[in-house]
């Protein structure tokens, strides 16, 4: 070929514009987008060849369970976890809340803040092979939030960690171990299922978190909690003979509590991993490979053909930049001896021979050219502007920018960099509001200069309403290869619709919060004036002499808030708790509120109203007590008027009834009525 020629078509080939290419096969419930190996195993003979049987073993190295440890929360202390975890040869998980928030349950461990606790704390987690998980932002309490507050909390955590701590998320575990209520009758736990599968989530470090109810997601057993130790659940499944696929994640878990474990050294800890640790029939692991492994056996195809002594075999399996991880398939060839076996290899990729008592077999790894992402950052629009220089940050040779106009989402990227950018894969990641899910798109190479912009119709939902409140949290999840491989997310928050007014959350006032122990008051008797006075007054004044007005909650911390809830504190703990927030701090316990509310209805119709009856101690509507759920709404305005006094939970202060009331109004069919309007009545 003319040397001209070829310079001219070898340029063409690097600088030309990025093209979409068609997209790989996706696999499993997170529809991982998956690549093709080859596999060619030279055997012997012919008939050992055609004898053989190749198969994907159910969990890395035939181990019979994985042995991992939790940690939940910002804890200074899971430093001292980490170091006797490393003493024994333990890893494990640590699921982080935000980066810029940590606490200590006690100083006695000696361990201090660092003065860049969001850069070095995770640095020396993951120093001892440790991984890390996503576990909201904030630790709220997720059914009580909104659909699109509920969806940063969850993403926005996977984002902030990889971006801050360049380590892969894949791994959640519920704030307070809570993901549904019975009182939304399980829409809460399926619609948060979705936003985990939306960010990239496939495991849930919960104890049998799928035995009351099958999903798609991996999950685990408990065999320690906070150092109770009652770990026959191991044991027992340990001494069984069926030798089953099922391959469960056992875990030590869940807060780096110094009295949990026995003192600052963690005494208790160490006793655990004392006795369960050195065994060859565990794989001693973190929650990330466990997750990748399991997913890859269970998710992948394998097809094989023979010709000869020469045993062909086609993997299709999950792409590492979608498994967020790079740990080996484990196979065996069963219906031959060892010795049968000539040679394996794979083009592209490593194959390692293991030790098995009863068959051959090897380890296959990830080809070589699909290797880790060296680098993650984040490039915020938070104005939902439509400029790349308003976008702040970037991976300092590829710049983005992702902004949405109506149903059209578009992500800029821009090549800053001298050399050229290439296999660059784009996963849209997107709020329950649009039927979508996660859209992928792949791209050949982006020249040095070179930007291109990829644009995205969304769908609604068929019932948006309850989806569209409040800020829209939409991400693009853009991998590449420049120099090394990177991972940049582009980030952009949306105003969403007005809430619909057919939602209780907007249409209250609320007077309080009364106390609950001084000798003496009784809150249902001091409540009987302004449940049923017309109008109501102005001030009503305590035995303390403390006075009470007719209020609202702060409209940016109500927003937040899950549509059918009527704001109280907006908090998941009791006010006594808060100290620092003059706004919402009381010094008594046992408190409760009185909401004052309209219900306008366009014909007289008779409602359901759901909400928790342990909390709700009367109801008024239109001047009458509503002994029931049932409410006789009259065509026109309805007063309605609520002593509210939250139940606590069984072992802790923390309960979603602390946010405020959960009020929802359905038909006989239980669907939300949606032809009246809760209206905020004027102020008394």
């Amino acid at each position: 070929m003319n040397f001209r020629l070829f310079t001219a078509i070898l340029l063409h080939l690097i600088l030309a514009p990025a093209v979409a290419q068609a997209p790989a096969e996706e696999l499993g419930p997170v529809n991982m987008r998956s690549y093709t190996q080859t596999i060619r195993i030279t055997f012997q003979s012919e008939i050992a060849a055609q004898q053989a049987r190749l198969s994907i073993l159910p969990l890395f190295h035939d181990c019979r369970a994985g042995f991992s440890t939790r940690w939940d929360d910002s804890n200074i202390n899971d430093l001292r976890a980490a170091e006797v975890m490393t003493k024994f040869g333990q890893t494990g998980a640590f699921y982080l809340n935000s980066l810029s928030s940590w606490y200590q349950d006690n100083k006695a461990t000696g361990i201090t803040l660092p003065a860049d606790p969001g850069t070095e704390i995770p640095r020396k987690l993951l120093a001892g092979g440790n991984s890390l998980g996503g576990h909201t932002l904030n630790h709220e309490m997720l059914p009580a939030l909104s659909k699109n507050a509920a969806f940063k909390e969850i993403l926005g955590n996977r984002v902030e960690i990889e971006s801050q701590a360049a380590s892969p998320v894949l791994a959640f575990v519920f704030p307070f171990v809570f993901f549904q209520s019975p009182l939304r009758q399980g829409v809460d736990r399926a619609d948060l299922e979705e936003m985990l599968r939306r960010s990239g989530y496939y495991l849930l470090g919960e104890d049998d978190y799928n035995q009351s109810r099958p999903s798609d997601f991996l999950d685990s057993r408990f065999i320690v909690e906070d150092g109770n130790i009652s770990d026959g659940t191991l044991s027992n499944f340990l001494q069984s003979t069926a030798h089953t696929d099922d391959r469960p994640l056992f875990l030590i878990t869940m807060h780096a509590w110094v009295a949990a474990w026995g003192g600052p050294d963690f005494p208790k800890l160490a006793e655990i991993y004392k006795k369960w640790s050195g065994r060859n029939d565990l794989w001693y692991t973190t929650q990330n490979h466990y997750a990748a492994y399991r997913y890859q056996a269970l998710y992948s195809r394998l097809s094989v053909t023979v010709a000869g002594k020469v045993l062909t075999a086609q993997l299709l399996r999950p792409d590492p930049i979608d498994l967020d991880d790079w740990t080996p398939l484990t196979f065996s060839l069963d219906g031959i001896s060892k010795s049968d076996v000539v040679s394996v290899d794979s083009p592209g990729a490593e194959v390692k021979p293991i030790a098995l008592p009863s068959s051959y077999a090897f380890d296959l790894y990830h080809d070589r050219d699909r290797g880790p992402i060296d680098s993650y950052a984040e490039s915020d629009n938070t104005s939902n502007a439509d400029k790349l220089a308003v976008a702040k940050g970037s991976s300092g040779n590829l710049h983005a920018l992702l902004y949405r106009r109506g149903q059209l989402l578009s992500l800029t990227l821009r090549n800053d960099s001298a050399q050229p950018i290439a296999d660059i894969r784009v996963a849209f990641r997107l709020p329950l509001r649009w039927q979508q899910e996660v859209i992928h798109k792949q791209l050949n190479t982006l020249p040095p200069g070179a930007s291109i912009t990829l644009e995205e119709s969304l769908t609604e939902r068929p019932d948006p309403a309850h989806y569209s409140d409040g800020l829209e949290y939409d991400v693009a999840q853009v991998d590449y290869r420049s120099q090394s491989r990177s991972r940049l997310y582009a980030v952009t928050e949306v105003q969403g619709e007005d809430l619909s007014r057919s939602f209780a959350r907007n249409g209250f006032l609320i007077l309080g919060p009364m106390p609950g122990d001084i000798a003496g008051f009784d809150a249902q008797a001091f409540a009987k004036n302004p449940l049923q006075s017309d109008p109501p007054a102005h001030i009503y004044t305590l035995p303390s002499g403390e006075t009470l007005t007719w209020r609202t909650l702060d409209p940016v911390r109500a927003s937040i808030l899950d549509p059918d809830i009527i704001p109280t504190t907006g908090r998941s703990n009791i006010p006594n708790s808060y100290s620092w927030d003059r706004a919402l701090y009381n010094a008594h316990t046992g408190l409760a509120y009185l909401l004052y509310g309209r219900i306008v209805s366009p014909q007289a119709q008779t409602v359901q109203a759901i909400y928790c009856k342990d909390c709700v101690k009367q109801l008024f509507l239109n001047g009458q007590v509503v002994p029931g759920p049932h409410l006789a709404l009259r065509k026109g305005v309805n007063d309605l008027r609520i002593l509210y006094k939250p139940t606590m939970a069984t072992m802790s202060d923390y309960t979603e009834n602390n946010y405020g009331c959960y009020f929802r109004l359905t038909d006989s069919n239980g669907k939300r009525v949606e032809d009246v309007q809760f209206e905020k009545p004027p102020q008394p």
